[in-house]
C-alpha cells in the first residue's frame, strides 16, 4: 500500500474529483430540485422545515451554532437543495448527506494532509502522515484520523502528527480526518498492484438525537473520567456512530476499539476498571463505572457509578450512584443517589432520588425530588413534586404544586389547604394545631399545654388526617393524632387519639368543630390516676395508668388557601 506525498493542489482536485464521482454515483437529498415562494421575513428553522416537507429526509443541526429562530431573508427560489442552502447559509458551512437526513456542520476552514507515508509492519499497514490548514498551513492539533470499516482511529498531536494503524487491507481504504470548525476530508490509499480495488461500505450511522458531551464531561465523573483526546474525538466526528457486538476495557483509554470507542454502540460491553463508549444496546458491566455518550438500553451495572449521556431503558444498578442526562424508563438503583431526566417506572436510591419527572415509584432513605409531574413517592425525610397524581409518604415534609394525597408531618402543597386551630379537649389541653395537606390528606403537627398545674404541663401533637367530606358549609375530617408531653421519662403522658370532626364553617376561612375521639392513655407517674372521659378498658396498676376511653374535642380553625 502506498500514501502518496500530495501537494495542496493535488489533495484539492482530488477530493473535488472522488466528491463528483460519489455524487454521480448515489441518489443526493441535496441535489433533488425545490421550489420557494420569496418571504421578506422568515425564520431559518422554518425555511429549513418548507425544505423538508413532503421530502423523505429532515436537517440536523446544533442550534448553538445555526440559531433556528435567527431570521433571513428568502427571494423566490427555484433549484437544487445544495445551492438553496449556500445561498441561505453561505459556504462557510458543510452539509453532510446521511440516510435520512441532511447535517449542517459550521465549517468554514480546510485542512489537508502533508508528507503522507506508510509503513508495513507484518501484516498491518501504519499510515503516517501530518495535518494542516490548507490556508494558513499550520499544523493542526487534536484531529481526529479514522477509517470506517476497520473503526480504527488516530488523534494528531501538537504538531499535527499521527499514526494510524491498519490491519492487513486487502481492498481499498478510505482514510477520513475530522476537526471541529473544518470541512471532513477523505483520501483513498490504494493496496500495490490492485487497479480494481473498491471500496468498503462505512459501518457509521448517523443519530440525529445526539449525546449530550458537552455536559456529560462537565459533570464530575465526566471530568475525571474523561480525557482530552476522546473529548475532541467526541467533538471531531460527532454523531456518527457504528455498531458492533462486543467491547472490553481495562480503562477508558485502553479498549479492543481504542480511540475509536467512544464512537461505537456495543451489544456487550465489559469494563474490567471502567469504559467509556458511545452506548449499549444488550449488557454493559463496570467493575467500577461505565459511561456512555449515548443510550444504555437493557441492562448496566457498575460496582460504583454509571454516568449516561443519553437514554437509558431497561435495568441500571450501581453501587454508588446513576446519572442519566436523557430519559430513564425501567428499574433503577443506586447505593446512594440517582439522578435522571423524565422518569419512568421503579427508582430506589439509599439517600436520594431526583429526576425531571416521575411516573411510577420513587423510594429514598433520605429525600425523592421530581421536578415536574409525579406519580408516588416514599422517602425517609422529604419528598419535592410538581403536580402529584399518586402519593407522597414521608416522615416529615412534603412539597407540591398539587397532590392529592400528601402524608406527612408538614405538607406544603400550592393548591392545598393550610390552616391553625385554637382548640380545647377532655384533658383539660389547651391546644395550637397547624394543618397543611392535599386535596384528600393533611399532616398535624401542634403544641398543648395543660391547664391544671401538672407535672408535664407542655406537649407535642403529632398526626394525619383524611377529609372524608369536604363542602362549601360543612365539613367531616378523621384523625390520627400521638401526643408526648416533655419532661424526663418517669413523669411522661403518651396519648394516641382517633378523632371524628364534623365542622360548620360559616366563613370560607373559618371553621367551627366538635368530635368524638378514642384516646389509649399511659401515665408513667401512677399518683396522677384520673382517666378522664368514658372509660372504656382501665389496665392501670400500681406504677403507671394504661386505659381505654372515649373524649371530645372543640375547636375554632382558621383556613388559608
Amino acid at each position: 500500500m502506498a500514501v502518496t506525498k500530495l501537494s495542496k493542489c493535488s489533495l484539492g482536485l482530488f477530493l473535488v474529483l472522488f466528491g463528483c464521482t460519489h455524487m454521480l454515483l448515489a441518489q443526493s437529498n441535496l441535489e433533488k430540485e425545490i421550489s420557494l415562494k420569496g418571504q421578506e421575513e422568515i425564520t431559518i428553522g422554518q425555511a429549513l422545515k418548507e425544505v423538508s416537507e413532503n421530502q423523505d429526509f429532515f436537517f440536523s443541526y446544533n442550534s448553538n451554532i445555526l440559531p433556528q429562530d435567527s431570521l433571513v431573508q428568502v427571494e423566490s427560489y427555484a433549484g437544487s437543495v445544495r445551492n438553496f442552502l449556500y445561498q441561505m447559509l453561505g459556504e462557510r458551512y458543510e452539509f453532510i448527506e446521511t440516510p435520512g437526513y441532511i447535517v449542517i456542520r459550521y465549517a468554514p476552514n480546510r485542512l489537508y494532509l502533508e508528507e503522507g507515508d506508510d509503513e508495513q509492519v507484518g501484516k498491518s499497514w501504519i499510515v503516517k502522515g501530518r495535518i494542516k490548514d490548507l490556508e494558513s498551513d499550520e499544523l493542526i492539533a487534536y484531529a481526529s484520523v479514522y477509517e470506517q470499516t476497520m473503526l480504527t482511529s488516530s488523534i494528531t498531536d501538537k504538531n499535527g502528527y499521527f499514526e494510524l494503524k491498519l490491519k492487513d487491507p486487502n481492498t481499498s481504504v478510505m482514510v477520513t480526518v475530522s476537526k471541529e470548525d473544518y470541512r471532513d476530508t477523505t483520501f483513498m490509499l490504494l493496496p500495490p498492484f490492485d487497479i480494481e480495488a473498491t471500496q468498503k461500505k462505512g459501518k457509521f450511522r448517523y443519530y440525529p438525537n445526539g449525546a449530550g458531551d458537552e455536559n456529560l464531561q462537565d459533570t464530575f465523573f465526566g471530568r475525571m473520567m474523561i480525557g482530552v483526546r476522546q473529548r475532541m474525538q467526541g467533538l471531531n466526528i460527532g454523531n456518527f456512530f457504528a455498531e458492533m457486538p462486543a467491547q472490553v476495557s481495562l480503562v477508558p483509554r485502553l479498549s479492543t476499539h481504542g480511540m475509536m470507542n467512544s464512537q461505537i454502540i456495543n451489544h456487550a460491553s465489559f469494563n474490567i476498571i471502567g469504559g467509556y463508549t458511545a452506548g449499549t444496546n444488550g449488557v454493559e458491566l463496570g467493575g467500577i463505572f461505565n459511561i456512555n455518550r449515548k443510550d444504555a438500553n437493557y441492562l448496566q451495572a457498575a460496582g460504583i457509578f454509571n454516568l449516561v449521556g443519553g437514554d437509558v431503558s431497561g435495568v441500571q444498578l450501581a453501587g454508588i450512584s446513576n446519572r442519566v442526562l436523557g430519559k430513564a424508563s425501567g428499574f433503577q438503583a443506586a447505593g446512594l443517589y440517582n439522578h435522571t431526566g423524565p422518569f419512568t417506572g421503579f427508582q430506589l436510591a439509599g439517600l436520594h432520588n431526583e429526576a425531571t419527572s416521575s411516573k411510577g415509584l420513587q423510594i429514598a432513605g433520605l429525600m425523592n425530588i421530581s421536578e415536574g409531574n409525579t406519580e408516588n413517592q416514599i422517602s425517609g425525610l422529604i419528598n419535592i413534586g410538581k403536580k402529584v397524581t399518586g402519593f407522597q409518604l414521608t416522615t416529615l415534609l412534603n412539597e407540591a404544586d398539587s397532590s392529592a394525597y400528601p402524608i406527612g408531618l408538614i405538607n406544603i402543597i400550592k393548591t392545598g389547604e393550610k390552616s391553625f386551630t385554637l382548640g380545647y379537649d377532655e384533658l383539660k389541653y389547651s391546644m395550637f394545631t397547624v394543618r397543611t395537606g392535599g386535596t384528600y390528606s393533611y399532616g398535624i403537627v401542634g403544641l398543648a399545654h395543660a391547664t391544671e398545674d401538672r407535672t408535664y404541663n407542655w406537649a407535642i401533637d403529632a398526626g394525619l388526617g383524611l377529609h372524608f367530606v369536604n363542602t362549601k358549609w360543612f365539613d367531616l375530617d378523621g384523625e390520627l393524632v400521638s401526643r408526648t408531653s416533655f419532661g424526663p421519662p418517669e413523669t411522661t403522658l403518651s396519648l394516641a387519639s382517633m378523632k371524628l370532626l364534623p365542622a360548620f364553617s360559616p366563613h370560607k376561612n373559618i371553621k367551627l368543630f366538635c368530635g368524638p375521639s378514642l384516646n389509649f392513655l399511659m401515665r408513667q407517674n401512677a399518683e396522677e390516676n384520673h382517666i378522664p372521659g368514658w372509660v372504656i378498658e382501665d389496665n392501670s396498676n400500681a406504677t403507671r395508668v394504661q386505659a381505654w376511653y372515649m373524649g371530645l374535642s372543640v375547636g375554632l380553625q382558621f383556613v388559608i388557601i
